[in-house]
């Protein structure tokens, strides 16, 4: 009896693996998909990329012309200079204020004009200050730069566009990330209930086989079935791969 135990034993710790172990059909979907544009309004100058392009990270896409916003970042910048010596002029005045009026030779009155000019320099040198960081922001704005590395999946914007940003952000360049990608798979309620997001699963892609790691288990079915998505996250060799590729999860 005890032999029949022993055997049963060593059996179920090498049929175990096996019994449990699946392949399941999957598609790639993209791991991160924007579109993008600018949050100021121009004219496109330049488009520096076409659909099926490669880009890499901070690589510039798209630009509007600049006249506009260089000039309006010089004009800050004056101002900014002017407001900020006109302070310094006014913290001397008011230090000098201070010292005449603890000497008794400087009236209430003189002391309190002195405080205002400084106040009202404060005042003029923060609002500087804000047109500056604004102008600023707008010129770096401007410019579209690739996120990631991508591939360019879209193109909506042409030289000579009107772009308007006023009412809502209008997509000019649309792309997806190259170096992470998702396998999206269904499983029944069974298996999903045996994973454990976070855990070690591979993917099979045209012959490829990659690493990856389960980040997401389906707790509602999938419309008008009774299975589950499973999604897993994984980071090819830098084999170019395309949305809705056939893929094949290997689950544990």
């Amino acid at each position: 009896m005890k032999r029949l135990i022993l055997v049963s034993v060593i059996l179920n710790a090498f049929i175990t693996p096996f019994v449990f172990a699946a392949d399941i059909d999957g598609e790639i979907v993209w791991s991160q998909r924007v579109e993008l544009s600018t949050t100021v309004s121009g004219i496109v100058d330049e488009v520096l990329v076409n659909a099926g392009d490669k880009v890499e990270k901070n690589d510039v896409l798209l630009h509007l012309q600049s006249d506009r916003f260089n000039a309006a970042l010089t004009s800050a910048t004056a101002i900014k200079k002017d407001a900020k010596y006109k302070l310094k002029e006014a913290e001397r005045e008011w230090d000098r204020a201070q010292e005449l009026y603890e000497r008794t030779v400087l009236s209430d009155s003189d002391l309190q004009l002195a405080e205002n000019l400084l106040v009202a320099a404060q005042a003029v040198f923060a609002k500087a200050k804000s047109q500056y960081i604004n102008a600023k922001r707008d010129v770096v704005e401007s410019v579209i730069r690739a996120p990631f590395a991508a591939v360019v999946l879209q193109r909506d914007a042409q030289p000579g566009q009107v772009v308007v940003t006023r009412m809502h952000s209008v997509p000019l360049i649309t792309i997806a990330a190259t170096g992470n990608y998702h396998a999206s798979g269904a499983v029944l309620a069974a298996v999903a209930g045996k994973l454990v997001s976070g855990q070690a699963i591979s993917v099979t892609v045209s012959g490829k086989r990659f690493d990856g790691k389960l980040v997401s288990i389906g707790f509602e079915p999938i419309k008008n079935t009774q299975t589950y998505s499973v999604v897993v996250s994984f980071v090819t060799d830098g084999s170019l791969l395309r949305s809705g590729q056939s893929a094949t999860i290997h689950l544990p």
